[in-house]
């Protein structure tokens, strides 16, 4: 993917990857050949959507139906079809560029209250 000087990668894994665009206030996720535009809420949302997701329940179970689940969230133009390896990948994805956002905001943090 060519990124332009304007964006920050978060994360990258062999999934896909995240990145931030200040410019614009927006996260991009690039996953499965697909990039997808979002506000930071909306990518919250879609991780907390992924988080309720009970894998082990998914491998589980024998149904037809559990082989597959559909993600959309409000905020997202994207629906994501995804098997449980795919499901596992976009969670890994998600938790990775998630904890690199908070650690981003704990160093802020620390560097404000080291400078004032």
């Amino acid at each position: 993917m060519q990124t332009a000087t304007a964006l920050a990668e978060i994360y990258t894994s062999e999934a896909g990857a995240v990145y931030q665009c200040d410019r614009q206030n927006r996260l991009l996720l690039s996953y499965g050949g697909a990039l997808t535009v979002m506000k930071l809420d909306a990518f919250l949302r879609l991780k907390r959507t992924v988080d309720s997701i009970s894998l082990h329940e998914m491998a589980a179970s024998t149904s037809r139906s559990a082989d597959l689940e559909i993600v959309t969230v409000c905020g997202c133009e994207r629906c994501f079809i995804l098997d449980l390896p795919q499901l596992l990948a976009f969670k890994e994805l998600l938790d990775g560029a998630k904890f690199m956002l908070s650690l981003n905001s704990v160093l802020h943090e620390c560097l404000q209250t080291a400078v004032a």
